[in-house]
């Protein structure tokens, strides 16, 4: 009789502690903080602010400020590409229209000629 081995589920290994995170490399860290799950991140998140508020007392409004900079920063780079995506679709609109009234045209002397020829 064949037996195989049964496989469970492989629990996530569990997470640095902040300290850990802090003064882990940064190509080690991306990797892990890119598997966090929303909950993972919102308590990575509170524990990290809770270490660094005993070295620096006003890091909430350092990372109040830090996050409303680059929230502000993505926004501008979105309406950028928005604008570049608006003139695309402007350019490609008249295109179309140029197109349409070019066949309309065609369609106009194509109707006229099989009239002179009938």
């Amino acid at each position: 009789m064949i037996s195989f081995p049964v496989f469970s589920q492989s629990q996530p290994a569990p997470l640095p502690s902040p300290k850990e995170f802090l003064e882990m490399d940064l190509e080690k860290t991306f990797p892990l903080v890119e598997k966090l799950n929303k909950e993972d991140t919102k308590e990575l998140i509170t524990q990290l602010r809770k270490e660094a508020k005993e070295s620096y007392p006003k890091i909430d409004h350092f990372y109040f400020l830090i996050s409303h900079l680059e929230e502000m920063q993505a926004i501008e780079k979105e309406q950028a590409r928005l604008r570049s995506l608006l003139w695309v679709y402007g350019l490609g609109l008249f295109l179309f229209v140029g197109f349409l009234g070019f066949l309309l045209i065609r369609q106009r002397q194509a109707i006229r000629d099989i009239r002179d020829l009938s």
